[in-house]
């Protein structure tokens, strides 16, 4: 099942941010529409009562008081009563909406807005009221004045109709184009998809144009050139890999090849066969010993290696690699000299392997008679060991320890050149490193190992 385009999501949520910024912002002028009305109402309530008020107490007589209500107000929607000792009480009132009981507001407390008296009729419309005392030229006058928010009622329900329609059709517009304006923004990841598609071996090394991506997608170009770089160097280091690995194989096989075809000319004797049969066995252990050392160098280079780490003493342990390849020495004429103290905690038998490669190397490649130096060195987070001989400085040290390398002034020596790459897989694999270096007239090579 295939999850939603991302042109849908992202219309889907431009449209639900609409509709809560188009609610939200008629709510907003909805309620501040209607607070204005009101307080302009109570405003003029306030001001006809008190005018009203001022009327009387400069001599009109209340029976005239309905001729300038009738003048200043609206009789449909305005009611005004009022109520003398002396006079008939006077009442116009064409709303249908009775006034209820209040206290008057006394004479000489001018009128406000927390004076009024607000409630609801009968259809909920709402309605306000205020009552004044004021004195005339026949006695004191209790006036009330009120009035119906009939209009204001209709007025916020049209503007909450055409709010509602205004609303809807922002909504409606933005679900309508927001779909083309993403596709037309999204071109961009489009144009992307289509270089990352053009990608082949010829092309890893030539980068993706990042000013040709907007400024939201320029960490995936950035990612995407950083991946094509490392598949790059991947894919150099693997056709490198595979045509040294057919030039290593292929001598033995052309060995083993052309042994055979020679004893098969003509008949044999038990001896030249038996001894053909050594040869092609030894042949056949090398490139056992290759593809082994090739698989150990692939499930290292993936972490596919469990380590079986264990505290050992480095003088034991390096004794021991002596005493193994000191027969070998004593034949070119080398001492071995080992100078180790301490412990380190790592895969044992793969320290042993690593270090047999360095001293191999270090006897195959020392001038003979001569001698070779293990020296350890401990420091605060890691220890250090060495195996030093003298030695000329090696031409290029920054491929030391690529697979199948070899320098030019030991390829006549036997070997396939992955000794030093093995002794950086199981230095990596122990979070460490190999190195090399040359100091004083000597060829130093390092195994660093975390303490």
């Amino acid at each position: 099942m295939h999850s939603a385009s991302l042109t849908l999501r992202l219309t889907a949520i431009f449209t639900l941010i609409m509709a809560m910024a188009c609610g939200g912002i008629s709510l907003i002028l909805y309620n501040a529409l209607r607070s204005e009305l009101v307080w302009r109402d109570d405003q003029t309530l306030i001001n006809r009562a008190a005018q009203l008020r001022q009327l009387l107490e400069d001599g009109a007589h209340p029976s005239s008081l309905p001729l300038y209500f009738n003048r200043m107000v609206d009789i449909h929607q305005d009611i005004l009563s009022i109520r003398s000792q002396h006079e008939q009480n006077v009442s116009i009132n064409h709303t249908g909406v009775a006034l209820p009981d209040m206290s008057p507001t006394p004479v000489n407390s001018p009128p406000n807005a927390r004076q009024l008296h607000r409630w609801m009729d009968a259809d909920h419309t709402e309605a306000a009221a205020l009552s004044l005392q004021a004195n005339s030229s026949l006695g004191p006058v209790t006036i009330t004045l009120a009035r119906v928010a009939r209009e204001r009622a209709m007025m916020l329900d049209r503007y909450r109709q055409q709010s509602i329609l205004v609303s809807l059709a922002a909504i409606f517009l933005c679900a309508a184009v927001s779909p083309l304006l993403i596709r037309r923004g999204l071109k961009a990841i489009g144009r992307l998809s289509e270089i990352v598609a053009e990608t082949a071996s010829d092309r890893l090394n030539h980068p993706v144009p990042l000013q040709a991506i907007p400024q939201e997608l320029l960490p995936l170009g950035k990612a995407l050139n950083a991946m094509r770089q490392s598949l790059s160097t991947d894919f150099v280091r693997l056709t490198q890999f595979a045509d040294d690995l057919a030039h290593e194989i292929r001598t033995p096989i052309n060995v083993l090849l052309g042994q055979n075809q020679v004893a098969l000319g003509h008949a044999r004797s038990v001896s030249e066969y038996q001894a053909l049969l050594e040869g092609n066995i030894e042949e056949l252990e090398s490139l056992s010993r290759l593809t082994e050392n090739i698989l150990f160098l692939a499930r290292a280079t993936h972490h596919n290696i469990q380590l079986n780490k264990e505290a050992f003493l480095l003088h034991d342990a390096l004794e021991t690699l002596i005493d193994f390849l000191e027969p070998v020495a004593e034949e070119r004429g080398i001492v071995i000299a080992l100078n180790a103290e301490g412990s380190v905690t790592a895969d044992k038998m793969l320290f042993q392997r690593a270090m047999t490669n360095l001293l191999i190397n270090a006897i195959r490649y020392s001038p003979a008679p001569g001698q070779i130096v293990i020296s350890t060195y401990h420091r605060a987070e890691y220890v250090e060991i060495e195996v030093s001989n003298a030695g000329d400085v090696i031409a290029e040290p920054d491929k030391l320890f690529e697979r199948f390398w070899r320098g030019d002034n030991v390829r006549h020596t036997s070997g396939s050149g992955l000794g030093l790459s093995l002794v950086y897989a199981i230095a990596t694999l122990h979070g460490g490193l190999a190195y090399y270096r040359h100091e004083k007239g000597h060829t130093i090579f390092g195994l660093r190992l975390l303490a």
